[in-house]
């Protein structure tokens, strides 16, 4: 996926990139970095905007912030080596 059509994906649905780093739980300056392709985004990134999971429609703040939680918890629970 290349940059213009990361930032059209986003410019289409009306979301900004702080939402975006808000929405996934990321700081503004990383979501900044992808959207110019220094570095390049992850693949998990590509992929949730294939699966349209930014539809504000279909998606709340609310549902975002669990999603976010839910994410930091699973990354808790990992065992550390």
């Amino acid at each position: 996926m290349t940059t213009d059509e990361i930032r059209a994906y986003f410019e289409a649905k009306g979301i900004s990139q702080r939402e975006v780093a808000r929405f996934i739980g990321v700081d503004t300056r990383t979501v900044r970095r992808w959207f110019v392709g220094d570095p390049p985004p992850p693949r998990l990134f590509e992929l949730a905007i294939e699966a349209d999971i930014f539809d504000t429609e279909k998606y709340t703040t609310r549902t975002a912030n669990k999603l976010v939680l839910r994410r930091k918890n699973e990354r808790n629970d990992q065992p550390r080596d």
